[in-house]
């Protein structure tokens, strides 16, 4: 942990020393906050007497979208000259001792030919053809490799678009013997493409699998895609209204023989700003191995000014899931209902404190429920 700390100090001393000649720009994020979480359950015996069965637990922890531990470290790193540049972000989500420091992505690249063609190669991310998120974060070619993205300005019909592929390594574990070849790698490649343009932004990424990235099984594995589509004109439609409306999915295991690796989630979202109030709906549909799911969020919070550049912002959000697999609970009308009111101020753009309690309830048969109640203080800084 020592050497990778001192490795990771020195590397920032020597970026330090080019930065007089070039354009540096640092940003990063800080989670963390105070977490408590108890689950109220039961288990049925051999006999059938039900045992109920109580669970709690009060930890460092930040629970949205900071990792499974104490917290989420962010540093980003954006060094730029003229056509070349380098982006670095060091993330740490585990803490301890013996945990390993995180690079998310490290990578430099060119902008050549009136900034038609970029050449990036590293450890990949921030990829043009990513889901975005909320809910799908994940990039197709987050990988050390080599990307290739293509911008054409010389039609005017093709203004906006951008393709492109990246060659990169398996993405599944692999023997790496000296039986596989550069047709092997290739059959690993990963295409995209974006475009947008006044009214719509939409963005796809197909990555292709081969045979040989197979441990203990002789089965294919099955392609990936990832898109999201934006629409483009509803935020200028009406005044003092700002409506967002997107969709975005992953398709998991494309043609696969192994029906646990096939997977497919959508999400619509609809985000509505006016003025101090906002909502939020968020629809998904989620598919896998005997799942069939379906889950609806709705959020409302409103902010109230109280001086100083601070906002309050009292919110309420519910979430509604339903299964209708194979794995159904029998006789209950809903897999999951849950609700989460919340308290927060914002200090400014860049840091915020806030409470949230959630309560859910799980039916685990038509007369057995698990509830599970949490509450977080959460606190977030920006820079």
């Amino acid at each position: 942990m020592k050497i990778k700390t001192i490795g990771f100090v020195f590397a920032l001393l020597c970026i330090s020393n080019f930065v007089y000649a070039q354009t540096m720009e640092i940003t990063g994020e800080v989670k963390t906050g105070l977490f408590w979480e108890r689950v109220n359950s039961s288990i049925i015996d051999r006999f059938g007497v039900e045992h109920p069965q109580v669970e709690e637990q009060v930890r460092i922890h930040n629970n949205d979208d900071a990792g499974g531990d104490q917290g989420r470290f962010r540093l980003n790193m954006h060094l730029k000259n003229e056509n070349l540049g380098m982006k670095i972000r060091f993330q740490q989500t585990v803490w301890g001792e013996e945990s390993d420091n995180v690079w998310d992505f490290a990578f430099v690249y060119g902008n050549f030919i009136d900034e038609q063609l970029r050449i990036v190669f590293g450890r990949l991310g921030e990829s043009p053809w990513s889901a975005g998120g909320p809910d799908i974060w994940q990039e197709l070619d987050n990988q050390v490799g080599i990307r290739t993205e293509f911008s054409p300005k010389f039609l005017p019909a093709l203004e906006g678009l951008k393709v492109g592929f990246v060659l990169n390594g398996w993405n599944q574990a692999n023997y790496f013997d000296e039986h596989n070849t550069l047709v092997d790698i290739l059959k690993e490649t990963v295409v995209g493409a974006t475009y947008t343009n006044d009214y719509v932004h939409a963005r796809v990424s197909y990555r292709f699998d081969g045979e040989s990235d197979v441990y203990n099984h002789d089965w294919f594995d099955g392609t990936d895609m990832m898109y999201r589509l934006e629409e483009k004109v509803l935020r200028n439609l009406f005044d003092n209204h700002d409506i967002r409306v997107w969709v975005n999915g992953w398709w998991r295991g494309i043609g696969s023989e192994d029906d646990d690796i096939v997977n497919f989630q959508n999400w619509l979202y609809t985000d509505w700003y006016t003025g101090p109030f906002t909502t939020q709906l968020r629809l998904g549909y989620h598919t896998g191995v005997l799942r069939r799911e379906f889950q609806s969020r709705l959020g409302l919070s409103y902010k109230i000014p109280v001086g100083g550049g601070a906002e309050f912002v009292p919110g309420i959000a519910g979430i509604f899931r339903i299964d209708f697999g194979d794995i159904e609970v029998k006789d209950v009308k809903y897999k999951l209902f849950s609700v989460e009111p919340q308290l927060r101020l914002n200090f400014n753009s860049k840091a915020y404190i806030s409470m949230i309690y959630f309560f859910e309830n799980e039916p685990l048969s038509h007369d057995r429920n698990k509830r599970t109640q949490r509450a977080n203080l959460r606190t977030v800084f920006t820079f």
